[in-house]
């Protein structure tokens, strides 16, 4: 029977059906302990294979639920926090998150990791349905080529986090599965009610500048604009944006173009009033020609030189003009929300 097929019809007796329903199967649940929500033991073609407690109390638990060419892994456990929040768009579920994925990309025995699509899911084709992040991958593991999804939310205090796989060759039932087994899912923890928050918290404004003790009065409008174009820069550049909030570690292009704005800002001074040794500096580089290629040596983080950069070139003019140069970042970026994935509007 195809998957999609058996999905469907064991949809229909999901929990969160009529009382009759719910107490004539009640011998056929798993209790997703330490939380209180349940699932059947038979998820589609997929059956219950037992659970995994963790001797770090924090991590909660483990449930396994196998067929042949696909599996499911609902973890559930509170990692020592209180009040979280329901939904996937606190801090706590985004760095939640972001460590699962991290562990899939960087650990295991995972090869030809790819992340093939990151979104917001309703987890049923509802407009108050609940909402999880989701991380798509496509991998291989001891020779066998695997796709991958990752799901996380949180729901009556607990983080409720999801792994369904499957092989290449049932790959063409992966969107049935991913609806059926998000709205089997989302029927189980609708049947908590809602977690409010215990008190009222004063959220912090979305973005602040933190300018260096000890900067020269005359800089720190000049590191102002450079914050400024920094952040609206970064705005533009998906992914640019800490996920989970924090300092923002700028990208090439957001960091050219946030110093290129404050050495705007310096030219637009007077003549007699251009004091900054530092500005003064990056002046004669940009006349040189060499900004791109300065901020790419000194200030880049990613792996590989953008195109069209002339870096021999610049290596010279570093050892005869800046031979012990140490660059200057005089304003700091902190951002204080979460970056929340689009919507995909299919369930």
């Amino acid at each position: 029977m195809r998957i999609a097929v058996t999905f469907v019809a064991v949809a229909c007796v999901a929990i969160g059906g009529s009382a009759a329903q719910a107490a004539r199967l009640g011998d056929n649940t798993v209790r997703l302990l330490p939380s209180k929500f349940k699932l059947l033991q038979n998820i589609g073609p997929m059956r219950y294979t037992g659970e995994n407690r963790y001797s770090d109390r924090r991590l909660g638990r483990s449930f396994g639920f196998g067929a042949a060419g696909i599996s499911l892994i609902v973890y559930v456990y509170d990692y020592g926090l209180e009040d979280l929040p329901d939904g996937p768009d606190s801090v706590p579920a985004c760095e939640q998150f972001e460590r699962a994925k991290h562990e899939i990309e960087h650990g295991g025995n995972y090869q030809n990791v790819v992340l093939r699509s990151e979104v917001t899911r309703r987890m049923k084709d509802a407009v108050d349905a609940p909402l999880a992040r989701e991380a798509l991958y496509e991998f291989d593991r001891n020779g066998v080529h695997a796709w991958s999804y990752l799901w996380l939310t949180v729901a009556d205090g607990y983080f409720v986090k999801l792994r369904l796989s499957l092989r290449e060759e049932v790959k063409d039932e992966m969107n049935d599965a991913r609806q059926e087994i998000l709205g089997i899912i989302a029927s189980a923890l609708v049947q908590r009610p809602a977690k409010a928050a215990s008190a009222l918290v004063t959220r912090p404004a979305e973005t602040s500048v933190d300018i260096d003790p000890g900067t020269d009065p005359a800089e720190a409008s000049l590191w102002f604009i450079y914050a400024a174009e920094l952040l609206s820069a970064s705005r533009e550049i998906p992914h640019a944006m800490p996920a989970c909030g924090g300092e923002l570690v700028p990208v090439f292009d957001a960091e050219l173009a946030a110093r290129r704005a404050a050495l705007r800002g310096y030219r637009a001074h007077d003549a007699t009033a251009r004091g900054s040794e530092y500005f003064s500096l990056l002046e004669r580089i940009d006349a040189a020609g060499f900004l791109d290629e300065y901020v790419w040596h000194y200030l880049g983080k990613e792996a590989k030189a953008p195109e069209g950069l002339d870096l021999e070139g610049f290596e010279e003019f570093r050892l005869r003009e800046l031979a012990s140069h140490q660059p200057k970042t005089g304003a700091h970026v902190r951002v204080n929300t979460v970056r929340v994935l689009p919507l995909d509007p299919a369930p």
